[in-house]
């Protein structure tokens, strides 16, 4: 990330999430707590590209992202994103199964597929045998830690 601003603008009011915000991030780090309005919601959001910076560079595995079109953000998010949220998203009326073929999203011609992936997720994240549960009859943490609506495969380094 290269001087990446991202300004939000009204009527009455300009508000500069991001002034020129400059980085590195490697497989593997972690990064430390920041203080409230400092504009990490809007990081994180053009980081997982929900969101587009208003000028700067923004390299995403080598390719600079900042100016593509939603279509392709949407393609590169589902096959390179994985995000975990604060609120579970979960659909109270499917199966975990189910939510999980939700968030891969793949037309009904590929169904053995999209089940073969889904298995596969919740193989990966030890709650396969609660496939067939739904979200209440999981433990906060079950709800938590698995492939979900919103959440695509995980982050490949």
């Amino acid at each position: 990330m290269d001087s990446v601003s991202k300004i939000y603008r009204t009527a009455e009011v300009e508000t500069r999430a991001l002034d020129g915000v400059s980085f590195d991030v490697e497989a593997g780090s972690f990064w430390p707590s920041w203080t409230l309005g400092c504009g990490k919601s809007t990081l994180l959001n053009i980081l997982g590209l929900l969101d587009s910076p208003t000028s700067g560079v923004y390299s995403f595995f080598g390719e600079d992202v900042a100016r593509a079109s939603e279509q392709y953000l949407t393609i590169l998010r589902r096959g390179m994103v994985g995000f975990v949220f604060q609120s579970f998203n979960l659909i109270d009326d499917l199966n975990v199964a189910e939510n999980v073929e939700v968030a891969f999203d793949l037309p009904e011609r590929f169904g053995s597929e999209r089940k073969r992936r889904v298995a596969e997720a919740l193989e990966r994240v030890g709650i396969a045998h609660r496939s067939r549960h739904l979200p209440q009859q999981l433990s906060g943490g079950q709800q938590h830690g698995w492939p979900s609506p919103g959440r695509s495969s995980p982050i490949r380094s």
